[in-house]
This record gives C-alpha cells, structure tokens and sequence, in this order.
C-alpha cells in the first residue's frame, strides 16, 4: 500500500479530503489564541495550545467569545502576534492568524 498509493500520489488523499470540507466547503479558518504573543504560548509556556474553527470573515471579538464567554464579554481589542499591531474588534481574521486577546476579565 505504501509503495503503490503513497509512493504514486504523495499521500492517500484522507487530509487533502478533509482540508477540502473544512476550509473549502464549510468555509472556515483556523485561528491560534494565546497569552504570550512572543512566544506564542500559554500560561504554561505549551506553544499554540489550542486551534479554533471559525467561519470566514469572524472578527477578534468573535474569536474572545469562542475562547470563553467572559473574555468575550470584557473584549477590548487584540495584538496580531505576527506584527504585533493591537487590532480591533471587527478585524477580520485570517486562516493561520495567531491571536492575543485583550480583555478585562
């Protein structure tokens, strides 16, 4: 199997089937939160802890409420850990996008 399927075509297709559904058909992104912007970690120092599946054209205050309630509830804006630019509340993220969120809870 390996030499006649993934030697022919790279791979059996399951992954190039499932980014397929998710991202092409569902139209969702994947976007990293975390607490220490420099060192894309949590609290704990684990780096990109956790993966959220958002529907395109979801905003940084979307994202604060998918984390938890509260968070999304005392939003006051976020820090785009890549250029590290505070964005707004109705910045629209991006697939990849690895995000601080500020809050006051």
């Amino acid at each position: 199997m390996k030499k006649s399927i993934i030697g022919k075509y790279g791979s059996t297709g399951v992954q190039k089937a499932i980014d397929g559904a998710v991202f092409d058909l569902l139209q969702s992104i994947v976007v990293f939160p975390v607490e220490n912007e420099t060192k894309y970690s949590d609290s704990k120092g684990n780096i990109l802890p956790n993966a959220f599946l958002l529907k395109k054209g979801a905003t940084a205050r979307d994202l604060a409420y998918k984390v938890h309630t509260d968070i999304g509830e005392g939003f006051i804006g976020a820090i785009d850990c890549r250029t590290q630019r505070r964005i707004g509340a109705d910045a629209e993220l991006k697939s990849g996008d690895v995000i601080k969120i500020l809050s006051r809870k």
